[in-house]
């Protein structure tokens, strides 16, 4: 087994734990950092806020196929304590009502933070604050391992 990770997978950690890190940044209302990723790492890190935000809508218990996955109202009411600049803000709320047409319309960069302020904001409503924190380190620790 090797010792040290390929440059590639140097650019999945480093993407994979930059999107955990992003989440977390707003879970806990601190400015988010921009990472200098490589390109590789920040198509890792839309991939992975990409899939955090599935698996946070996956989560509800109220989640079914055969209907829209409304963002529940506790992570509605969340969303009104996060800054966002108008695009953002009109991206996340695409996405709180299942629609992520608006998505596709911006930069990566403002893509990844309209899919790590939703999660974090079902995430809130799942679980309350501490637990998706709590849920979100152990999700890190297992991503940021070579």
């Amino acid at each position: 087994m090797p010792t040290h990770a390929r440059p590639a997978d140097a650019d999945q950690i480093a993407g994979e734990t930059a999107a955990v890190d992003l989440v977390l940044a707003y879970l806990t209302h601190t400015v988010p950092a921009a990472p200098a990723l490589s390109p590789l790492a920040a198509d890792y890190m839309e991939q992975q806020a990409s899939g955090l935000l599935t698996g946070a809508v996956m989560l509800d218990p109220d989640f079914s196929l055969n209907r829209r996955a409304l963002m529940p109202p506790a992570g509605l009411a969340w969303l009104e304590s996060v800054p966002m600049c108008e695009t953002i803000a009109a991206a996340v709320h695409a996405l709180a009502g299942d629609g992520g047409d608006r998505l596709s319309l911006l930069a990566q960069e403002e893509r990844l933070m309209a899919l790590a302020i939703s999660t974090a904001a079902r995430l809130v409503a799942l679980y309350q604050p501490d637990e998706a924190l709590r849920r979100l380190h152990e999700v890190r620790d297992v991503v940021s391992r070579p």
